[in-house]
């Protein structure tokens, strides 16, 4: 297939974040296999590391937590067309309790700092439902870790898919359909994000890079067998999981998604949790 950007056209290294769990696969598929040009540098982190890459500007393009961009929003732009979304269910970003959401004042619950979208979702959960636990912060290895230090703990990525949580906890809350219980709104974990200061300077590169994840994206959809098998034996879980995770994530980001973002951002700003409103910004290649 002809590439959309030449690798022989001399360019300058462009940066590129790639989210290190499994959800990304099906975007970054066509360029795991031959659509990568040889100027385009791949960096895999989780989504936080990826979010401080791209303030110190380490990174040109990335994937960035949703939260990330709200508190950027004036040095980044957004790529057309690129999410990380659910509607309803998505496994991947769950709360697991010894107790109901709603007992949980004055308890321990664990956040990652992975994710700033998953966080400052389930404070924004808990909050509306009135509900106020004590939030600490610190890496969580396996389900008898979560027993010994909390009552609850929220668990995202690849090991909320791989541990069997259902049998060491007796209330399992995803978010995503938490979020849909209350908004009927898709809910949006991740953006594609451009620094300002790059696309300013090199529009017809950010150009080229939006062509190569509009091909990538299309060839992973047409390749999810083969993306959740090897997702199954990378990671060791079951194939059918990883077929129905890979079911449950779309990858768009349509009117529907934009007013489930939207939705996030208001309610954040409400509840103080951002300091001011949120305007969704896109790279124009005009």
């Amino acid at each position: 297939m002809q590439q959309p950007f030449k690798n022989n056209i001399a360019i300058t290294t462009v940066n590129l974040g790639r989210i290190v769990y499994m959800n990304v696969a099906p975007v970054y598929y066509g360029l795991d296999n031959g659509l990568k040009p040889d100027w385009l540098n791949i960096v895999s982190a989780p989504p936080s590391i990826l979010n401080n890459m791209m303030v110190k500007n380490e990174l040109d393009i990335s994937p960035v937590s949703s939260v990330a961009y709200a508190k950027n929003q004036d040095e980044w732009l957004l790529l057309p067309d690129l999410s990380i979304a659910c509607f309803g269910r998505v496994m991947s970003v769950i709360l697991v309790s010894k107790k109901p959401f709603e007992k949980l004042t004055d308890n321990k619950v664990i956040i990652t700092d992975k994710s700033a979208a998953a966080a400052e979702l389930l404070k924004l959960l808990f909050s509306i439902k009135r509900v106020k636990p004590v939030f600490e912060t610190m890496p969580i290895q396996c389900p008898d870790e979560v027993k010994k230090y909390a009552e609850a703990a929220l668990i995202i990525g690849d090991k909320a898919l791989k541990e069997k949580w259902e049998l060491h906890f007796d209330h399992i809350y995803d978010l995503g359909q938490m979020w849909l219980e209350l908004t009927d709104l898709p809910f949006v974990f991740a953006l594609w994000a451009v620094r300002k200061s790059f696309a300013d300077k090199k529009p017809e590169v950010v150009s080229s890079i939006i062509k190569l994840f509009d091909i990538s994206k299309e060839q992973g959809k047409k390749n999810l067998e083969d993306i959740a098998k090897k997702a199954s034996e990378i990671l060791g879980i079951d194939i059918d999981i990883c077929r129905k995770y890979y079911e449950l994530l779309d990858y768009n980001l349509d009117p529907l998604q934009l007013k489930g973002l939207t939705s996030f951002f208001e309610k954040l700003y409400h509840k103080k949790i951002l300091p001011k409103k949120v305007q969704l910004r896109f790279f124009d290649s005009n």
